[in-house]
């Protein structure tokens, strides 16, 4: 194989393709991508056996084939170059690299022992708007916890509804969950309730920042799901679990609401959180409502003390209640609405917290003081 081309654009798509990679694995070719010349294109691909990423670029091919290659390495090498040209050879499992004056060489591992990358049947295939795909993610996704033994806290629910044209996202993690609530007219979106990996959503979301086209190919297998976003292919394994029953978990009432301007409270918890960075606080700070204000406080016995006091607008009952800083800035950072409300009930209830924008709720548990 022999070709040549853009170095900006060879680096910026390893980087792509490196993501899924597996550098740890015990198994050579798992830290290489694989590189497939045919028809004009430049295809790297990475793949761990959980998630794949395939992406494609132009270049100038004299002579096609593939192998796989050492992406790290190579990313290296190209990010100390200038030149805007790269060209490549393969000699045997040899590949040669030209830039300018420079020259390198490295060991490749034939295309033959890379695993054979997931092929979709495409029986269950529906166009939706990268705005739509990206905030749902955006909206939910930082309330999983890929790290808990239960798998389903793994990944974010997406349920969807042909009926209703719905789709929904939900995630949790035990302390908090996500809501949000889509219709999308006009697209042929299957009956299918599935759980995506917080992984896999974190790669797509990277994806879609650079993507022209305005409309993500989405793809349901049984066990997969995949993803086409301009010149960038993500296929990845569903979570296997059962998901429980998240809609008993949002209050249906509540006793009392307040109403606060987003930026300000968003400064407000920052603050109280300064206080509230010790490992014994769990970052938590004390949220009080009463007719006029909102205060959140924290206090940390070798730090010190913070109140922070914002105007509000409130309906029914006064409240003082325990909330992690954080959580409350995960909501605070996934909405740019000019307001947020607060609804609460007792003190060891869960808080709802939303804003006017519909179909979108936040739960957060609160800690016991």
């Amino acid at each position: 194989m022999k070709f040549s081309c853009n170095r900006e654009m060879l680096l910026k798509n390893l980087h792509i393709a490196q993501r899924a990679t597996d550098q740890k694995s015990t198994t050579a070719v798992l830290k290489n991508v694989l590189i497939e010349l045919s028809a004009g294109r430049l295809s790297i691909v990475g793949f761990d056996h959980r998630i794949g990423i395939k992406s494609s670029m132009d270049c100038s091919i004299e002579e096609e084939g593939k192998v796989t290659v050492p992406c790290a390495i190579i990313m290296e090498i190209l990010g100390v170059m200038s030149e805007e040209t790269v060209y490549f050879s393969l000699d045997g499992n040899i590949m040669h690299l030209e830039c300018g004056r420079s020259k390198y060489n490295f060991n490749c591992i034939p295309a033959d022992d890379f695993p054979p990358f997931p092929k979709s049947e495409g029986k269950d295939t529906f166009d939706i708007d990268v705005a739509v795909l990206e905030m749902g993610i955006r909206q939910t996704v930082f309330s999983t916890n890929p790290e808990d033994p239960r798998a389903f806290m793994g990944g974010v629910l997406v349920k969807m509804e042909k009926t209703k044209s719905d789709i929904k996202f939900v995630a949790t993690d035990g302390h908090r969950l996500a809501f949000r609530r889509f219709t999308v007219e006009g697209a042929s979106i299957p009956d299918r309730q599935l759980i995506v990996p917080t992984r896999t959503l974190g790669e797509l979301l990277r994806v879609m920042g650079d993507a022209k086209d305005k409309k993500v190919t989405v793809t349901v297998e049984p066990k997969s799901i995949s993803f086409s976003a301009g010149d960038v292919f993500i296929v990845s394994r569903l979570v296997e679990a059962d998901y429980p029953k998240f809609e008993k978990v949002i209050p249906e009432r509540s006793e009392g609401s307040c109403r606060v301007n987003r930026v300000r409270m968003q400064g407000a918890v920052k603050g109280a959180s300064i206080m509230a960075s010790s490992k014994e606080n769990r970052g938590l700070i004390e949220i009080n409502v009463t007719d006029e204000s909102i205060r959140f406080s924290s206090s940390t016995q070798d730090v010190g003390s913070a109140n922070e006091e914002l105007e509000i607008t409130k309906k029914g009952r006064d409240i003082r209640v325990a909330f992690n800083s954080k959580y409350i800035l995960d909501f605070l950072n996934a909405v740019e609405d000019d307001e947020v409300v607060f609804e609460y009930n007792g003190e060891l209830d869960p808080g709802l917290f939303h804003t006017d924008m519909p179909d979108y709720t936040y739960v957060l548990m609160p800690i016991k003081v």
